[in-house]
């Protein structure tokens, strides 16, 4: 088991933020009601160390960030006792591993702001699942790049964790639709468009990774594959877009899953999102 973390630590990291990440989307739902009544401005306006503050005060945030810096510490323990003196070395696992785990927990509040600034929506939770996505599959892509083939468990954690960035990008298209339909929102056809592109990219490189990681876990899975992840991002954007030239080809079941999840999330990209468009124009023009 120890082998496992300290081989795949980017991994388990991974499935810890992923936990963490639904724990905060969940306690921002209560929070930002709150917040606008107590303080007159929403989470996302609050400055940031009040929002550290008031997001720790969550049980399982705690817990989660605990659990991370754990990991931190056995890792790095096991890898530089060998080095220092094992006093020194546990010393330096703690303070490197509270370090890490800080700027892990802080990276997905910095996202959230540039995010709110860049597309203008003041939600929160929105922001945090757009930067919590982002965040692990960025980890999930170093993964996969530093990997030459995986193994049963690398495949099914790896798989469990882009299953549960998919769900998040399926509650944000529904809480970008539902902004975009509220008259008391002030999301503009402009700032809708930029979501809907960042959902759609976010979707694309997911449904990339989870090709990926099929193709490392099997290489007969996808035939035609010469250049790794540049031809699976390539094939997952064919395939989103319904084209379809048939230069690469899923073989198994498992990748020809993925292939109708990818047609099923295009389907149901374009028609939403072209009614969410749709309904924020007709709102806008009601007002002129």
């Amino acid at each position: 088991m120890l082998n496992f973390i300290s081989e795949n630590l980017l991994l388990c990291i991974t499935i810890l933020y992923v936990i963490m990440s639904f724990a905060v989307s969940i306690k921002l739902r209560k929070t930002d009601l709150k917040n606008v009544n107590k303080y007159g401005k929403s989470f996302m306006e609050m400055p940031l160390k009040a929002r550290n503050k008031l997001l720790l005060r969550g049980k399982w945030i705690k817990l989660i960030y605990i659990l991370m810096s754990v990991l931190f510490v056995i890792v790095l323990f096991c890898r530089l006792y060998k080095l220092i003196n094992i006093f020194a070395a546990a010393v330096l696992s703690v303070v490197l591993a509270a370090l890490t785990a800080s700027v892990f927990f802080e990276f997905i509040l910095i996202i959230s702001a540039l995010l709110r600034k860049v597309i203008a929506v003041n939600s929160a939770v929105l922001n945090v699942m757009f930067s919590s996505v982002i965040l692990i599959l960025a980890m999930l892509c170093i993964n996969f790049l530093t990997n030459s083939a995986a193994d049963t468990s690398v495949f099914i954690l790896s798989q469990l964790c882009l299953a549960c960035c998919y769900i998040m990008m399926l509650f944000a298209l529904i809480m970008v639709l539902r902004e975009a339909h509220d008259d008391s929102s002030r999301l503009t056809l402009r700032n809708i468009w930029k979501s809907a592109f960042l959902i759609i990219i976010l979707f694309i490189f997911d449904l990339s990774l989870m090709s990926g990681y099929c193709y490392l876990y099997n290489t007969s899975s996808f035939s035609g594959v010469e250049n790794g992840i540049f031809d699976l991002i390539y094939y997952t954007v064919v395939t989103f877009a319904t084209v379809g030239f048939g230069d690469i080809v899923p073989n198994t079941v498992l990748a020809r899953s993925i292939s109708m999840l990818t047609i099923f999330t295009s389907i149901l990209c374009i028609t939403v999102l072209l009614s969410g468009i749709a309904g924020v124009k007709k709102k806008s023009n009601k007002r002129q």
